[in-house]
């Protein structure tokens, strides 16, 4: 699906110069075969909205692709992650948006599936979103500063009024997160091109959730080697 703002109702099939198909096996051939990428984060809507799965279509993607596969599909639980890790996913995501509550996210980082944990700050209008009450309405920089407490050492900073907007990333906010001692900081929302690309490698930033950017061809397998070297 083509995301656009985190406004879901809105959502529609994707678009792209990589591939005349919205279908995901051939959207994920293409990012593996046209961009080479070995790394694919994938954000199961159904799950997250409560409204039903694909984890086996995510599987057959891995099995397919070999992907390093980084899967948010809405864990809001210890029994949530587990089941993920134990279907072969190499990364769970746990956003804030579907975490229940800070007794589940101590658990999970307490427990020996701590590494394959990523947490996701889903941000919308500067306000984090999460059905957890001590999280819901935070600034970001207090919910990350609470999920650290919390044991958190990968961070997403997931930004959903950027997402598929070309709008470019919320530099400031990012730098602040990059200054906090997380293991590693990861971007989404807003990446337009290989400059911006250029300015969050400076960050230091981890690594980069990139969609409309490569459908839509304003990033091109050459920028991201140039980036990549």
């Amino acid at each position: 699906m083509h995301a656009v703002a985190g406004e879901r109702q809105h959502y529609k099939p994707i678009k792209s110069t990589l591939v005349d198909s919205s279908n995901p096996l051939q959207v994920a051939r293409a990012f593996r075969e046209k961009l080479a990428r070995t790394f694919l984060y994938a954000a199961d809507l159904d799950a997250i909205m409560g409204s039903g799965d694909n984890n086996e279509l995510l599987r057959q993607i891995k099995q397919r692709f070999n992907f390093t596969m980084i899967v948010d599909a809405g864990a809001a639980t210890f029994d949530d992650a587990i089941k993920l890790v134990k279907q072969g996913f190499d990364y769970v995501v746990l956003g804030t948006e579907t975490l229940c509550s800070l007794d589940a996210l101590k658990r999970i980082m307490d427990s020996p599936i701590k590494e394959r944990i990523i947490v996701s700050l889903d941000v919308k209008l500067q306000r984090t979103l999460s059905r957890c009450i001590e999280l819901s309405g935070l600034e970001p920089v207090e919910a990350a500063n609470l999920l650290h407490e919390y044991g958190v050492r990968r961070l997403i900073l997931l930004e959903l009024d950027r997402v598929g907007t070309l709008k470019g990333p919320n530099f400031k906010l990012l730098e602040k997160m990059c200054r906090m001692p997380f293991d590693e900081v990861f971007a989404g929302g807003g990446v337009r091109d290989r400059d911006d690309l250029w300015a969050l490698k400076k960050l230091n930033i981890r690594g980069v959730l990139v969609a409309s950017a490569l459908h839509t061809g304003r990033l091109t397998l050459g920028d991201l080697i140039e980036v990549e070297v």
